[in-house]
């Protein structure tokens, strides 16, 4: 097939997405949404793609409003009607919101059906959060690990066999750039956002929303999927309020949760480990908390193949272990610490006692640990990485969903 691939961000994601396809038997046509490229490739691309010559796309975040041009509008540029499939990087109920804040859930679902889209979560208990709530056209799949990376220039085809991977580790040795930071003394990192209280909350979904964290921070093999109490509440709601509410609840929670884990975290890394703890994300100084500006992709990588400590906290947006993060910092040989979710035994497998953590005091003792037996860190660092390649490959996943989309709107 022939597979337009758009991407706005996470190169890294889709440059082994790109090469994995070509590995497939696929030809791939990469665009690039950022200006220089769109500015200075505009006749380019119109002399090289037409609909007709597109057989299935691939992108993320297909309704975002905060890209221009609009991915939509691309595609209607170009005449594409083929097959969509559309990551989810955030809940795919936020990914819907500007269609469910107009329609009810059938024109919704009548709207993404009539242009071909798939989404592809990378979560299974969102999938569910999303099925539950009357949306259809929906696949959960892992995001997928793949060590391959091969750049190509955008906005040309490319066929299989120009595939000329390199092992995504010796790509980052030749690509990044040394630390511009003095990391010589930093032992342990974390990057991640602190999010603020949404404004104006309606005290019941308050209180639903602080109940359902409080629980899965009382037990993190518990999803908020899992909890009758949401379902209860949102049965007893309008349905076509229902999406609204669970997106107020979803953002109240995610206040809530990360209150009571990332803050938590955090503060206990400072005290513990003082000027050895380097902190990066933003939003952390309404909490008193000193905090590095977030980093760019090139830089991260470097940061978690020389800290001897990386640590994931999880995501905001939904619950699973498995999703960019984590993936980049096994992908630069990182040494990852992760905060326990409900899938943590499904994706690290036999490393889960050493690598994932229950709570502050669980995480101090492992990090401590880690600091001071650097063979066993090493040792680590490779099974996870091992782990990943062998259980967890993007190749999987790439093919249940494309067969998934195809047989959806063959």
């Amino acid at each position: 097939m022939r597979v337009l691939v758009i991407t706005a961000g996470l190169y890294e994601y889709f440059y082994s997405l790109q090469t994995e396809l070509l590995l497939l038997g696929h030809e791939v046509y990469m665009v690039h949404l950022e200006p220089m490229y769109l500015d200075n490739s505009a006749n380019i691309k119109k002399e090289a793609l037409s609909g007709a010559d597109c057989d299935l796309v691939i992108t993320a975040n297909i309704f975002e409003t905060n890209e221009d041009p609009k991915i939509l509008d691309i595609l209607a540029r170009f005449n594409v009607n083929c097959p969509i499939i559309s990551i989810t990087w955030g809940h795919p109920v936020e990914e819907i919101s500007e269609l469910w804040k107009k329609y009810n859930s059938k024109i919704t679902n009548d709207i993404i059906k009539n242009l071909k889209i798939l989404f592809w979560s990378p979560c299974e208990k969102a999938t569910q959060e999303y099925l539950a709530l009357g949306f259809e056209s929906i696949v959960f799949a892992p995001l997928g690990y793949s060590d391959k990376m091969q750049t190509f220039p955008f906005f040309c085809w490319k066929k299989p066999h120009e595939a000329n991977p390199q092992v995504f580790q010796d790509y980052i040795k030749q690509t990044n750039p040394p630390p511009e930071k003095d990391i010589s003394n930093t032992k342990i990192i974390y990057l991640g956002i602190l999010p603020a209280k949404p404004e104006n909350i309606d005290p019941k979904i308050d209180l639903l929303s602080r109940t359902l964290a409080e629980a899965t921070i009382a037990d993190p093999k518990l999803s908020r999927a899992d909890i009758d109490k949401l379902w209860s509440y949102i049965s007893s709601v309008e349905p076509r309020q229902r999406p609204r509410d669970f997106f107020t609840i979803a953002e109240v929670f995610r206040y809530y949760h990360a209150r009571g884990t990332r803050r938590v975290f955090v503060r206990r890394l400072k005290k513990e480990f003082g000027n050895q703890f380097l902190l990066f994300g933003d939003d952390w100084i309404a909490d008193n908390l000193e905090a590095e500006p977030s980093q760019s992709l090139q830089t991260r990588g470097v940061l978690y193949h020389h800290v001897p400590v990386s640590i994931d906290l999880g995501s905001i947006s939904f619950e699973t272990s498995f999703f960019p993060r984590p993936i980049e910092i096994v992908k630069n040989i990182g040494c990852l610490l992760s905060y326990r979710r409900y899938d943590s035994e499904q994706f690290f497998q036999e490393n889960v006692k050493s690598l994932v953590f229950d709570d502050a005091d669980d995480m101090c003792e492992k990090i401590d640990f880690l600091l001071n037996n650097k063979q066993e860190r090493d040792i680590y660092r490779h099974n996870i990485l091992n782990t990943f390649s062998q259980q967890q490959g993007m190749v999987r996943s790439l093919k249940k969903v494309i067969d998934h989309a195809m047989k959806l709107y063959s």
